[in-house]
C-alpha cells in the first residue's frame, strides 16, 4: 500500500526592502516635500502681495474720502455768509495768543477767514510753523469750517469746553435786541461763556447756538511715527486746532505725494471758469481764493512695505504740477485723482 504523505506549504519570510529601494523612496519623498514647500512659499508671497495691494487701495481711497468730506464742509460757518475774507496762518503760531483776529475773524469788517487755501510744495511761509515733519515736496491744503452739530451756550459754559473756540451767529431781525452788535461772536467756551455769547435766534429771544470752529491743515509727512529718526513711512498728516494748541497727527499711512490744483469761478456764476495751480510762478491773490469753486486732488499712495523683486519704474501725472518721475525702489504705487466741488462757496453765487 502506498503511504499518503502530507506536504506542508513552504513558509514565506518577509525580507524587507533593499538599500536601493529605500534611497529611491527617500528621493521621491524629498521631491514631493520640496514641491509642497515651494507651493506654500509661492502662496505666502502671493498672499503678502495681495495684502499690500489691498492696504494700498484702502489707504488711498480713505485719504481721498477724508479730503473730500472736509472740502465739502469747508466754508460752512453756521449760516453766516461773510462779505469779506481774511488770510491767516494755517494754525496759530507758537507764542501767538489765540484770538478771533489771529484766527482770521474780523468783527469790525464782518470778515471770515478763507474757507480753503493752500501752499505748493516748498513754498510754505516761514510763519506757518505748525507743519512738522513735512516732506519737502508736499503741497499743503488748509480747510476751515464749523462742526455740523451746534451746542447750547449753557453746554459750552462747562469747564471741559474752556479750550474750544466757538462761532455764534445772530439771526435776530429786530435791532432792538442785538443793537449795534457784530453779526457774529468768536470766542472760547468755559466759564463766562454766557456773557461772551449774547446773540439770538430769529425770535430775538432764544440764545443762538454755538458752532465749534474747525481748522485743519493737510500735508504729507516723512513718517508716521516720528520719534527719533522716524519709521520712514510717508503719511498723510493733519494739523488740527485743538483747544489753544495745534495738534499734529498721522491719519493715513502710505501716502507718498500730494498735489492740488484749484478751479476758480471768475465770472461769479458758481461754475469753474479756469483751473490753476497757485504757486510763486502763478500766484493766487486773496480775490482769487474768494472765487474758489473746486479743488482737484492728485494723490499718490505707496505700499507701506517693499515688494521683493519689484522695481517701481512708473511715472505719475500730478496735474498742473507736472509728472512725478519714477522712484526706482521696491514699493508699489498707485495714483488717485478726484475733483471736489465746494458747495458752501459756490452756492451763494449761484443764487
Amino acid at each position: 500500500m502506498r503511504r499518503l504523505v502530507t506536504r506542508r506549504p513552504a513558509r514565506r519570510w518577509s525580507l524587507g526592502v533593499t538599500l536601493v529601494e529605500l534611497m529611491v523612496a527617500l528621493a521621491i519623498g524629498l521631491l514631493v516635500l520640496g514641491a509642497m514647500s515651494g507651493l506654500f512659499a509661492a502662496n505666502a508671497r502671493s498672499r503678502a502681495e495681495i495684502d499690500r495691494s489691498a492696504q494700498q487701495l484702502e489707504n488711498g481711497r480713505f485719504a481721498l474720502d477724508l479730503l473730500r468730506d472736509d472740502l465739502r464742509q469747508a466754508g460752512f460757518f453756521g449760516g453766516f455768509a461773510a462779505p469779506g475774507h481774511t488770510v491767516s496762518p494755517c494754525i496759530p503760531r507758537t507764542g501767538v495768543p489765540l484770538t478771533a483776529a489771529n484766527l482770521g475773524w474780523s468783527a469790525a469788517g464782518a470778515a471770515s477767514p478763507l474757507a480753503v487755501h493752500g501752499y505748493p510744495a516748498s513754498e510754505v511761509p516761514a510763519g506757518d510753523s505748525c507743519l512738522t515733519n513735512a516732506k519737502p515736496d508736499s503741497d499743503v491744503l488748509i480747510v476751515r469750517s464749523v462742526e455740523t452739530t451746534p451746542v447750547p451756550v449753557a453746554t459750552a459754559a462747562g469747564a471741559s469746553f474752556a479750550n474750544d473756540w466757538y462761532l455764534q451767529v445772530s439771526a435776530c431781525a429786530n435791532g432792538a435786541i442785538d443793537p449795534g452788535t457784530a453779526p457774529f461772536v468768536v470766542a472760547a467756551g468755559g466759564t463766562g461763556a454766557a456773557t461772551r455769547f449774547t446773540l439770538h435766534e430769529k425770535d430775538c429771544a432764544t440764545p443762538a447756538p454755538l458752532w465749534r470752529l474747525v481748522v485743519r491743515a493737510y500735508y504729507v509727512g516723512r513718517c508716521s511715527v516720528c520719534s527719533g529718526a522716524g519709521d520712514g513711512i510717508p503719511t498723510l498728516r493733519m494739523v488740527e486746532l485743538s483747544g489753544t494748541t495745534a495738534t499734529s497727527a498721522a491719519v493715513v499711512e502710505g501716502i507718498d505725494a500730494l498735489r492740488f490744483d484749484y478751479g476758480f469761478d471768475v465770472a461769479g456764476t458758481g461754475r469753474v471758469d479756469t483751473v490753476r495751480r497757485c504757486a510763486a510762478a502763478t500766484p493766487c491773490a486773496d480775490a482769487d481764493w474768494q472765487r474758489l469753486a473746486s479743488v482737484h486732488i492728485h494723490l499718490l499712495a505707496r505700499a507701506t512695505t517693499a515688494s521683493p523683486g519689484h522695481q517701481d519704474g512708473k511715472s505719475f501725472d500730478m496735474g498742473l504740477a507736472g509728472t512725478l518721475g519714477a522712484r526706482g525702489d521696491n514699493f508699489r504705487r498707485r495714483l488717485y485723482a478726484m475733483v471736489v466741488a465746494l458747495p458752501n462757496l459756490t452756492g451763494p453765487r449761484e443764487r
